[in-house]
C-alpha cells in the first residue's frame, strides 16, 4: 500500500528535514523504507530531542530550523560514513550553518511540477496503478484542492529554497485530457510569474507526442502561439509508446523542432511505468535510453536532455545492508547510457538530468548516489549534467540543494572506479550554469535583475514575517 508522505507525517508527527524513504510521483512504485533509512530516522529524532533541549526548542520546532537540516546530514554520516560536509556547530548555530554556503548561487531547476486546478495529482497515473494492481486504492482517490497547485508551487520553489530560476514541466501520459498540467497552463504559470516578478524567473516546456492526431500542427501551435522554450517527451506513454530513433514516427517531429528553432528536447527515460514492450522486445523497450544516441547522431543541431539520467528504479525492495548496485558499480540503464556516450565522443548534444534519481539514491544509500554521479561525471563531464529536482513532489527542493552542496563521491569509489571528485566549480555548473548555457540565458543579466525584482521583495517579506519551509513532501511512500 502507498500513502501520501504529507499524510504520513501528520499521522506520525515525524516530519523530518529530508525524506527518510523514497517518494514517488506515482510514475513508479516507491520502495519500502530500508533498515538503514530507519536508523537514520531514529538517530535524527534523537538528535532533535537533544539539540532542541539545548536550544529551548521542541523536537518539531528544531526539525524546522537550519539546525534540523544539519542534524539530518550528521545522522546520515553516522549510518553511511562520512559522505556529507557538515559539522555539529551547524546544528546548534544558525550563523554557522549559513556562513558555509554561497549566497548568490545561480540555481536553475529544469524539472519542476504542479498540477491543474481540477486535480490534486495525476489521476491518470492513479487509475493505471490501480488497474495494474500496484495499489488498487489509488484508482479510487478523489481529487481535492491544495498542496500541488500553483500557489503552493511558488512558495515551495521560490520562497522556501535557494532556487532562482525554474522550468515548469509536465507529463505526456495518456491523452491530452488526462494530462496533469496542460501546456496552456504551463505557459500561463511561466508568463504570470515572470510578469509579476518583473524579470525572467521561469521557462516552460511544451508537451510533445508524435503519435497523437495532428501532432505536428499542435507542435507548431505550441511554438508559434505559446512560445514554448523546449519540449518534454514521454516515449513510454502507455497509450501510444514510441522511440526517438523511429524514423517514421519521431523524425518528422524532430525535423519540425529543428525548423522552428526549438533545440532542447527533454525525454523522460528510466523510472518506467509498468507495462509490456512489443512482441519479441524487452519489457521496458520504450523507456530505456538506448534510442538517444542514434537520434542525437542524426540530429546534431538538437540537444537531447535525458531526464532522470535514464535510471531504472533501483529495485522494489533491498535486503538489509544492501545498496542494490550491480556488479562493477552497474546502475540499470545509467551505465548503458554512459557507455553509449563513451563509444561516440561526437555526442556532445546529449545531457543528463538529475531529477528524482539523485533524490532517491542519496536518501537510500550514498554509495548509489556516488556511482550515479561518478559515472555521469566520467562520461558526460561536469559541463553536461543538468540540475533538476522533480519538485514539488519532494516538497521544497531546499533539502536537495543542501544535499548536493555537501555530497562528495566517497573516496573508496573514486579510487576503485576512477570517479572524479566533485569540485565547487563543478557544482556551480551543474546547479545552473550548464542549464543557462543550454537555454541561452544571460546569467550576468538575470543576476543583476533578480535582487530588485518583485519576487525577491516578496520572498524577503515572507521571511521577515517568519515564513519557513514546512519540510512537507507531496509524493507517495510505501506505507
Amino acid at each position: 500500500m502507498w500513502i501520501r508522505k504529507s499524510r504520513k507525517d501528520r499521522l506520525t508527527g515525524q516530519r523530518t528535514p529530508l525524506p527518510t524513504q523514497v517518494i514517488s510521483n506515482e510514475e513508479f512504485e516507491p520502495m519500502p523504507q530500508t533498515v538503514d533509512q530507519k536508523k537514520v530516522e531514529k538517530l535524527l529524532l534523537g538528535m532533535a530531542d537533544a539539540y532542541g533541549r539545548r536550544l529551548g526548542l521542541s523536537r518539531r520546532d528544531f526539525l524546522l530550523t537550519s539546525g534540523g537540516m544539519a542534524a539530518a546530514f550528521l545522522a546520515m554520516n553516522k549510518v553511511y560514513g562520512e559522505t556529507f560536509r557538515v559539522s555539529e556547530a551547524e546544528a546548534l548555530e544558525t550563523a554557522a550553518f549559513g556562513e558555509n554556503w554561497p549566497k548568490d548561487q545561480f540555481i536553475f531547476d529544469i524539472q519542476t511540477h504542479h498540477v491543474k486546478d481540477s486535480i490534486d495529482g495525476p489521476l491518470a497515473f492513479r487509475r493505471m496503478t490501480g488497474k495494474l494492481g500496484l495499489n488498487p486504492v489509488l484508482a479510487e482517490v478523489a481529487p481535492t484542492t491544495g498542496d500541488l497547485h500553483r500557489a503552493n508551487y511558488l512558495k515551495e520553489i521560490f520562497f522556501d529554497s535557494d532556487t532562482v530560476m525554474a522550468m515548469i514541466s509536465g507529463a505526456v501520459i495518456g491523452t491530452p485530457e488526462h494530462f496533469a498540467l496542460p501546456v496552456e497552463d504551463m505557459v500561463d504559470t511561466r508568463n504570470q510569474l515572470n510578469k509579476s516578478a518583473g524579470s525572467q524567473r521561469m521557462l516552460s516546456h511544451g508537451l510533445g507526442d508524435p503519435t497523437l492526431p495532428n501532432a505536428l500542427e499542435d507542435a507548431a501551435y505550441q511554438v508559434e502561439e505559446l512560445g514554448i522554450d523546449g519540449w518534454k517527451f514521454y516515449t513510454g506513454n502507455p497509450t501510444s509508446p514510441w522511440r526517438l530513433d523511429d524514423e517514421q514516427v519521431a523524425y518528422p517531429f524532430l525535423e519540425l523542432a529543428q525548423k522552428h528553432g526549438i533545440r532542447n528536447l527533454s525525454a523522460h527515460k528510466g523510472l518506467p511505468i509498468p507495462g509490456r514492450g512489443p512482441k519479441g522486445k524487452p519489457k521496458y523497450f520504450y523507456w530505456t535510453p538506448d534510442d538517444i544516441a542514434v537520434a542525437a547522431k542524426n540530429f546534431p543541431d538538437l540537444n537531447f536532455i535525458v531526464y532522470h539520467s535514464g535510471m531504472q528504479h533501483m529495485v522494489s525492495s533491498l535486503p538489509p545492508g544492501k545498496s542494490g548496485i550491480g556488479e562493477d558499480g552497474n546502475l540499470p540503464w545509467v551505465t548503458d547510457l554512459c557507455r553509449d556516450i563513451d563509444a561516440d565522443p561526437s555526442l556532445t548534444n546529449v545531457y543528463a538530468e538529475l531529477g528524482t534519481v539523485f533524490a532517491f539514491s542519496v536518501v537510500t544509500h550514498p554509495e548509489i548516489a556516488g556511482h550515479l554521479l561518478g559515472q555521469l561525471m566520467k562520461s558526460f563531464g561536469p559541463d553536461r549534467i543538468l540540475w533538476g529536482t522533480d519538485c514539488i513532489w519532494w516538497g521544497s527542493p531546499q533539502w536537495l540543494i543542501e544535499a548536493f552542496r555537501r555530497f562528495q563521491i566517497p573516496e573508496a569509489l573514486q579510487e576503485q572506479y576512477g570517479y572524479p571528485a566533485i569540485t565547487d566549480a563543478d557544482r556551480e555548473k551543474i546547479f545552473g550554469l550548464n542549464g543557462a548555457r543550454v537555454y541561452d540565458i544571460d546569467v550576468d543579466a538575470v543576476r543583476e535583475a533578480f535582487p530588485g525584482d518583485q519576487l525577491s521583495a516578496a520572498k524577503t517579506a515572507y521571511r521577515e514575517a517568519g515564513g519557513q519551509p514546512t519540510n512537507t513532501a507531496y509524493g507517495w511512500v510505501a506505507a
